[in-house]
């Protein structure tokens, strides 16, 4: 006899308990009503209503079995792509074949929580991987849905979406751009260029940052990922570009640039094998000993033509104003003692 899901299966017959078998009504009560022939004594159902359509306006039918299971939609196409799917389920089974496309979820979850570790969340998580924020959230956190089932934990998972996951790795390239990583990498491409004889302030242009925020950058221990990412994208580009030397003033730049990196040991771009990870070539690095009065104006000349301030490079070099003024005065660099020395007047009122 045909079910309907919601129907008890006992007679209906006033005050019998037993299984019906037949019209909704038991053995003893269906011979009855019979012989009888009284078979309309029992309390007919009232027909049933079609299911209401209940999917999106912008929904596309067939494509899963949610429109139809789920949305309880009954539109043709979703009709036969629900008979498709059960047809092949069950010629699957007779075959020994069937696969349910689920594998188990903790090898994933455990990812994920690895992830998590380094700085990618669950959010990035399923935006790399190309999957819904819920089902990455519930491997977490376990169902958030409201019922007994809130909390669980799902122990399967597809195995499409395990696959994109678990292909979702630890790596800079893979976290959101706000997040914090050590600056040594970002830092040592910046000194690599100037090394290579790029200015300071030509690598903050090709960044599009402002010179004093380009300047505090490298003085942090931390930067976004996203900077970290720029910095290297313009490092690959440009590490193995010589620097223009055609004019009196690329010329001077490049001269520049290239002493106030030795200066500060700063190594160029071929003394790193991996230039994140690397630990400084103590041997290589240019110990910084006593720097002369030209030396030191040229790195202020450098800094000034960066775009820096004479406050900020004064605070760089580490010298007071006055002294920058009376150096520059006494080696005929009447630009940079007049910078400073209104400075120092300013200061000084």
């Amino acid at each position: 006899m045909a079910t309907t899901p919601g129907i008890k299966l006992i007679c209906t017959h006033d005050g019998c308990e037993h299984k019906s078998v037949a019209r909704r009504l038991c053995c003893a009560h269906y011979q009855a009503a019979w012989k009888a022939c009284e078979h309309g004594q029992h309390r007919p159902l009232p027909p049933r209503e079609k299911a209401p359509t209940r999917c999106p306006a912008d929904h596309k039918h067939a494509n899963s079995s949610t429109c139809y299971i789920q949305h309880q939609c009954r539109c043709t196409p979703c009709g036969d792509a629900h008979a498709a799917r059960e047809r092949n389920r069950q010629r699957q089974k007779a075959y020994g074949r069937f696969d349910t496309g689920l594998v188990d979820a903790e090898p994933v979850r455990q990812h994920v929580l690895a992830l998590a570790e380094y700085g990618i969340g669950y959010k990035r998580v399923a935006e790399l991987a190309g999957v819904g924020v819920t089902g990455v959230r519930s491997l977490i956190w376990g169902r958030q849905d409201p019922g007994p089932r809130y909390g669980e934990i799902p122990k399967r998972v597809g195995r499409e979406k395990a696959e994109k996951i678990l292909a979702v790795q630890p790596a800079i390239e893979n976290l959101g751009a706000r997040q914090p990583v050590p600056a040594v990498g970002t830092h040592r491409r910046v000194q690599a260029l100037v090394a290579r004889g790029w200015s300071i302030s030509h690598v903050g242009r090709v960044l599009g940052w402002e010179p004093g925020n380009f300047r505090a950058m490298l003085n942090r221990e931390h930067v976004g990922a996203a900077t970290h990412r720029d910095v290297a994208a313009i490092y690959e580009r440009m590490w193995n570009v010589e620097p223009p030397r055609a004019t009196h003033r690329e010329k001077l730049v490049y001269s520049r640039s290239v002493s106030f990196a030795k200066r500060r040991g700063w190594l160029p771009p071929l003394a790193w094998d991996d230039i994140d990870t690397d630990p400084t070539p103590e041997s290589d690095v240019v110990q910084q000993g006593r720097v002369t009065g030209e030396e030191l104006l040229e790195d202020i000349a450098f800094l000034l033509d960066g775009g820096e301030s004479p406050e900020q490079v004064a605070l760089l070099v580490g010298r007071k104003p006055s002294t920058i003024a009376k150096l520059a005065q006494r080696n005929g660099e009447r630009e940079i003692a007049n910078a400073f020395g209104s400075l120092e007047k300013r200061a000084a009122a």
